[in-house]
């Protein structure tokens, strides 16, 4: 069975002819590729030290019980501050159960936080089901709003001008009323001269001939990996919806990974000394190569299926009969997984 594996990963390898050119099928017409070039590749140093502050943000959810016409969430937002390897802030992250009832063409959300030192302002919310799906993907679209939320919180009470805030994700909008969140961010960022930089942890782009970006981009680096470096540009972006100037970047020389990145399309200052702080960060060998702020962010963001288990099992001695019925009504397949 194994050798039969490795035959079809020896096939499914090689260096192609021809890696073809960056292509962006989603909205097209917004954006321009560049061609692939060599020309495009530049090496930058750590910083090991510097006056700027490095935050990031992440949030995580995960349902707790759900029915064919509501569910219970448990959503994370979580914010750290660091100056290069150094926390310099314990913030309590917020932690909230999102009841979401399913209605005739829209979901109905309440927000039921618990103590934290990040504020929220909104509790209620209306989301169209046409986007949305049903209410158990309530729980990722709120997430979504509190995690842009909580990073225009960071910006206008934690970061100072030429500090950086790093987002999990590109800077791109795509869930229902997300828009009007990141423009707010937006704003805060341009008002307080905050750096705004998204890092993707995966990247789906493709090429002209089929081919990966990011392997394309990794073969005509090969030969710099003694240093960090960044490609730029990989495309001209005029969407609206996605305010990210797009590179790849290597932040550790010996890492198996490079990431896409983007700057606010605002920036325009010096790429190569924000990577700097950046790889500064990505020394950790918990993940070589990956900041280790996003690190910190997704670990202490995440909730767990072990975590809601426990929740469910709580939560179950308190239900009443009508409320059992209801959830029993979808949950058979995750009780015989659980076996």
């Amino acid at each position: 069975m194994i050798r039969e594996l490795w035959d079809i990963i020896e096939d499914m390898g090689g260096v192609p002819d021809q890696w073809g050119d960056p292509v962006f099928h989603h909205h097209q017409g917004y954006y321009e590729s560049v061609p692939l070039s060599r020309d495009n590749l530049y090496e930058f140093s750590p910083v090991s030290r510097g006056d700027r502050s490095v935050c990031s943000v992440d949030g995580g959810n995960n349902c707790i019980y759900r029915s064919p016409v509501d569910s219970l969430h448990l959503l994370r937002v979580y914010v750290n501050l660091f100056r290069g390897r150094k926390r310099l802030k314990n913030l309590k992250p917020l932690n909230a159960y999102l009841v979401a009832k399913d209605m005739d063409g829209y979901v109905e959300c309440s927000l039921h936080t618990i103590d934290s030192d990040i504020p929220v302002t909104e509790r209620e919310y209306v989301l169209r089901k046409g986007e949305l799906g049903d209410a158990e993907n309530a729980g990722r679209v709120i997430r979504t709003y509190l995690e842009w939320s909580a990073m225009k919180y960071a910006v206008e009470e934690h970061l100072e001008e030429g500090d950086i805030l790093v987002k999990d994700g590109v800077l791109q909008t795509s869930v229902e009323g997300e828009k009007g969140y990141a423009d707010a961010l937006y704003n805060a960022v341009g008002e307080k001269g905050v750096v705004l930089v998204g890092i993707a942890k995966s990247c789906a782009l493709r090429t002209t001939a089929g081919h990966s970006l990011v392997s394309a981009v990794r073969y005509l680096a090969r030969d710099m990996d003694t240093s960090p470096w960044y490609y730029h540009p990989l495309v001209v972006n005029r969407n609206p919806d996605h305010r990210g100037d797009m590179s790849v970047v290597k932040y550790h020389p010996r890492s198996e990974y490079v990431f896409r990145t983007e700057f606010f399309d605002g920036f325009s200052g010096d790429k190569s000394e924000i990577l700097g702080y950046l790889a500064e960060q990505a020394k950790d060998p918990l993940f070589l190569g990956y900041p280790y702020c996003l690190v910190d962010a997704d670990i202490r963001a995440r909730v767990s299926d072990e975590e809601v288990k426990h929740l469910r099992r709580a939560g179950g001695d308190r239900m009443d009969r009508t409320l059992s019925y209801r959830m029993r009504a979808l949950d058979a397949h995750d009780r015989l997984s659980e076996l």
